[in-house]
């Protein structure tokens, strides 16, 4: 099922729920109030028989009748307040005010539907779980190596140390437009870690985050502008794509290196670019790798538009494994 049949779904089940719980207000007020079901019983009578005879009658007893529409509504108004009722308890209650829980607002796409489909995006790419297990809360510094690299000139730990806290800096006080980042070094050096750490802080302070691999990236442009003709077309999936508040890619160099993922990446890329919307990118190659691996396009684009945080020394995750954490 696609992210907007599912957020369709649920966008039925909140009407269904609001129904279901209207549909117990007017049961509660019935059982405590028998004088307002009479009310609106007379009200629906005389709506029916406005309607049948708006076609023949004259506008004077028409007239009559929107009047005894508007005497019975102002007593029914009245009684429920009396009666210890909210004025608004009768109204039908939605999640979203907006759209009234249809996904629809002024003919496009409706944000709560957009945050919906964010959600689910989130939930199938595991960040949820990722994000309980790998937060700023439990990044744990001590784990890098403390020995000054000479290339460098600083250890692993210092360098990690500085990153943590510029990436925890920018996460708390992200604001929209901010600038995107490449996270690029070592296999096993804390990037993916640091991603996952700083999605929790941004979507903590209510923007919306899509993170996938670079892998699930690359299929999920690719079904959407190669979709086969026997399925729908997917606006909302590129939508959310395209124009989420920040689009986390991991392990960019992984995916096939094919002209249509090149393509398709380029797009992508250039479309976030142009529309100011930030990007962070975890990956291995070096910069000075980038155009081999993609094409001068990518490569001087992310070269110019993005902040470089370079990553080095040990492989953590090997190291754990030796030492059978």
């Amino acid at each position: 099922m696609s992210y907007a049949k599912e957020a369709n779904r649920i966008l039925e089940d909140y009407r269904n729920q609001s129904k279901r719980e209207l549909d117990k207000r007017f049961d509660e007020v019935f059982r405590k109030v028998p004088e307002y079901e009479n009310l609106l019983q007379h009200r629906n009578e005389i709506g029916y028989e406005y309607l049948r005879k708006s076609i023949k009658a004259d506008k004077e007893e028409l007239k009559n009748l929107e009047d005894e529409i508007k005497s019975t509504e102002e007593k029914m108004h009245k009684l429920l307040i009396l009666s210890g009722f909210p004025s608004d308890y009768l109204n039908l209650k939605h999640r979203c005010d907006k759209c009234e829980d249809t996904g629809v607002y002024n003919g496009k796409m409706c944000s709560c539907k957009k945050t919906i489909m964010v959600n689910i995006a989130r939930e199938k790419s595991s960040l949820n779980e990722q994000m309980k297990q790998q937060n700023f809360d439990r990044f744990d510094i001590n784990v890098f190596d403390t020995k000054k690299d000479s290339s460098q000139g600083m250890s692993q730990r210092e360098n990690m140390q500085a990153i943590s806290e510029n990436l925890k800096y920018y996460s708390k006080n992200y604001t929209k437009n901010a600038k995107s980042l490449l996270l690029y070094g070592q296999v096993g050096t804390g990037k993916t870690y640091l991603l996952s750490c700083m999605a929790k802080e941004i979507i903590e302070n209510g923007f919306s985050v899509i993170y996938l691999s670079a892998m699930q990236l690359l299929k999920q442009l690719f079904s959407i502008r190669y979709q086969n003709f026997n399925e729908a077309p997917q606006p909302e999936v590129e939508d959310i794509i395209y124009n989420c508040d920040v689009l986390m890619i991991d392990d960019l160099g992984t995916e096939n290196s094919t002209e249509t993922n090149i393509s398709l990446l380029f797009d992508m890329l250039n479309y976030r670019i142009q529309n100011q919307k930030t990007t962070i990118i975890s990956t291995n190659i070096d910069l000075d790798d980038l155009q081999s691996q993609y094409d001068q396009r990518i490569s001087s684009r992310i070269k110019g538009e993005f902040i470089p945080i370079q990553f080095f020394g040990r492989d953590i995750r090997e190291e754990r494994f030796k030492n059978g954490l």
